[in-house]
């Protein structure tokens, strides 16, 4: 259950690597609004500007400092928010890379390495990744690369076979699956059928 927050005036700050501009309050100035605040009620402030960031998407712990950072917190300061915000479920790093690894995959149709790259730009931890991406097998990364690589084939159909088969392999590339995997979903998409694209 989330806790009920206390909202108070202010200018919102958030750093562009959240994705969002200033949000500003009634007018108040962050040093004036600084001065103006108790302990507590600078606590709140925090926690309300985390709150509203997190109404827009989730945050890993690292996003949570810069929007803190951007907020007047000092970096000494840091592990207590953080505490008091996992303990709230309001962060949680393996919860964000399990639901992006899962969202990734089979929405964007990413393979582990464009993953493990998305999820390391948010700097959550290595051993916090490679746990989570144990939960996309080897069987279900070729399913979804054969999938993309099938759906994808029928747009190439007035290339001859060897360009089709540069480009798809490039596309499977940027989506980050292993060369192994491209080769077996490239042959999948390319191979003549009955109900197969055929190329010139």
């Amino acid at each position: 259950m989330v806790a009920k927050v206390t909202y108070l005036p202010g200018v919102i700050a958030v750093p562009e690597e959240i994705g969002e501009g200033e949000f500003d309050g009634d007018g108040y100035g962050e040093s004036e609004v600084e001065d103006a605040m108790s302990e507590g009620e600078r606590e709140a402030f925090l926690e309300n500007v985390v709150v509203r960031a997190l109404a827009r998407k989730a945050l890993s712990e690292w996003e949570v400092t810069k929007l803190l950072a951007a907020n007047g917190v000092d970096e000494s300061e840091f592990e207590l928010f953080l505490d008091r915000y996992r303990a709230n479920k309001y962060v949680d790093d393996f919860d964000l890379a399990e639901n992006l690894v899962e969202t990734l995959h089979r929405r964007k149709g990413y393979g582990r390495s464009q993953i493990k790259n998305e999820l390391s730009t948010r700097h959550v931890q290595p051993e916090i990744i490679s746990a989570a991406l144990e939960a996309l097998d080897d069987d279900d990364e070729l399913r979804r690369a054969i999938e993309l690589a099938e759906k994808r084939a029928p747009s190439l159909a007035r290339l001859d076979a060897q360009t089709a088969e540069r480009r798809l392999t490039s596309f499977l590339m940027r989506k980050g699956y292993p060369s192994a995997v491209i080769r077996s979903a490239v042959a999948a998409a390319l191979t003549p059928g009955p109900r197969k694209v055929r190329f010139n």
